[in-house]
């Protein structure tokens, strides 16, 4: 089987080319590490606010670069034999481009109305990240703030589950703790509302809700999306808890990474300048077996699956790592994240590492790379959007670009 980059074959002398195009990835991220602060985020002042009248500020990011593939599954990449190897253009594998505009309107010296519109674009194709290419695909939402009582806000926003970028060392990139549940716990959720709560002597809850049943046939739920977290800091240690739920259209959880519950618990200990990360994810599905009308696990970067399916209806991710911030510049991390599914659907082990390096205040450079080893009917990914391994079989992935922001 040949190694192949965009149809160029790449096995002629010495090592293999999936091993020389490794070591390439490895000596970028030892570059990273060795020549590079974290990027801060400038946000444009539009107009300061006057009282009520609302202030504006806008921000862009743009983020693009290119990733490594390796021992990609050629059957579920494009219907092919064999494997190959893969070198292309990378969009929003460390952070997705965005650009939005916020606000807040002081309207009595205890109230704060407060607004924010944001989109998420890929910057290789322009395409904004939706699959109806809708522009404010992340974030668009208006509430109102209060210093003692919390903050309501109604409208669009990421689902609640996304509160665990805040225990995630690999900080929700594309080998993060999203990979190995498919991006079930960075969601968006339509149609909300939502709660956050104020520092309270350490503790913060939130709670959100999205009606998302207007057009279901049997759901007797007020909501078809409904999550609560908290978040409790002592000294130099932060302990979080997550849990919601996401319904199919019927009011079911038919699917584990699509239609099911999740909770998730973790915690982050800041031993500065060395930050320590641990964290576990349970996801249930009851509806989710064949017998009961599931739907058939789906790895979200294969276009085809000559496989046998799996129904499953629980798995669990566990994870541990560190992030070291050893100069102002410079930030390195590194994971291990580990999931299995019931139902004959495997296991599967993620170790990844990488740093960012800032040229400046608002220019950064990152290299992120991982080896995802599957074992039995597991099939994840390295990087969560690239063509899979064949089921039980290792992939190495690597991504490497830059990231601009103001």
């Amino acid at each position: 089987m040949n190694d192949v980059i965009d149809g160029a074959c790449l096995t002629h002398g010495g090592l293999p080319a999936r091993w020389r195009l490794r070591s390439v990835f490895l000596t970028a991220a030892v570059a990273v590490a060795v020549f590079a602060p974290r990027a801060s985020r400038a946000d444009v002042t539009l107009y300061a606010g006057s009282g009520p009248v609302p202030s504006v500020k806008a921000y862009v990011r743009v983020d693009a670069g290119v990733r490594l593939d390796t021992n990609v599954d050629l059957s579920q990449y494009n219907g092919n034999t064999g494997s190959t190897t893969l070198l292309q253009a990378g969009g929003n594998d460390w952070g997705t481009s965005m650009f939005g505009v916020y606000g807040s309107s002081q309207l009595t010296p205890d109230l704060t109305g407060v607004y924010k519109i944001e989109s998420g674009f890929n910057a290789t194709n322009g395409k904004f990240n939706s699959s109806t290419n809708s522009i404010f695909n992340r974030r668009a939402y208006v509430g109102l703030s209060n210093p003692t009582f919390g903050t309501v806000t109604f409208g669009k926003d990421l689902f609640i589950d996304n509160d665990v970028y805040n225990f995630d060392p690999m900080i929700q990139e594309n080998m993060s703790t999203s990979t190995l549940v498919y991006g079930r716990n960075w969601q968006g959720a339509s149609d909300m509302v939502e709660y956050r709560s104020p520092d309270w002597s350490g503790l913060q809850i939130g709670a959100q809700a999205s009606f998302g049943n207007g057009d279901t046939f049997a759901s007797t739920k007020v909501s078809n999306m409904y999550g609560v977290s908290a978040e409790y800091d002592i000294s130099k240690l932060s302990i979080y808890g997550i849990y919601d739920e996401i319904q199919n259209s019927r009011g079911q959880y038919t699917n584990i990474y699509t239609a099911s519950r999740e909770a998730i618990a973790g915690a982050k200990l800041d031993l500065n300048p060395v930050t320590a990360y641990a964290g576990f994810e349970q996801l249930s599905a009851p509806q989710g077996s064949k017998a009961r009308g599931g739907t058939a696990i789906s790895n979200p970067g294969a276009s085809y699956s000559p496989y046998p399916s799996v129904y499953a209806t629980s798995a669990y991710m566990a994870w541990i790592g560190a992030a070291v911030q050893v100069t102002p510049a410079l930030v390195l991390r590194g994971a291990w994240f580990h999931t299995a599914i019931n139902e004959h659907g495997g296991s599967a082990n993620l170790v990844t590492g990488g740093g960012e390096y800032s040229l400046s205040p608002n220019v950064l450079l990152y290299t992120t790379v991982g080896e995802v080893m599957n074992s039995g009917a597991a099939d994840f990914s390295a990087d969560i959007y690239a063509p899979p391994a064949a089921p039980g079989h290792s992939q190495f992935s690597g991504f490497s670009g830059v990231s601009i922001k103001f």
